[in-house]
């Protein structure tokens, strides 16, 4: 198990989201097919309004393992904000 993986996760649960980017990041250096952290990342990347990035993370993550994006279609919607963020060449197949 990557240990960077869960102490993302766990800075998530704690709001502390520059950690979790942190780890997020270690994860991916430390297991590079390790998709959950590259859509984590991504999540996070689009929080902080780099777009780029977590369309880049998405895709990463979708060439990694499909099946974790089931839910995400090529849009991202910010309850925040409300436009919608489209992840340029991601398509749920």
């Amino acid at each position: 198990m990557n240990s960077h993986l869960e102490s993302a996760k766990e800075a998530i649960k704690n709001k502390d989201l520059i950690t979790a980017t942190v780890e997020a990041t270690a994860a991916i250096n430390e297991d590079e097919r390790c998709a959950e952290a590259y859509i984590i990342r991504a999540q996070l990347s689009i929080m902080f309004g780099d777009r780029e990035g977590a369309a880049n993370d998405f895709k990463k993550a979708a060439e990694l393992n499909p099946s974790l994006l089931d839910s995400i279609n090529g849009e991202y919607k910010n309850k925040e904000e409300n436009p919608t963020f489209k992840v340029p060449g991601l398509r749920k197949k």
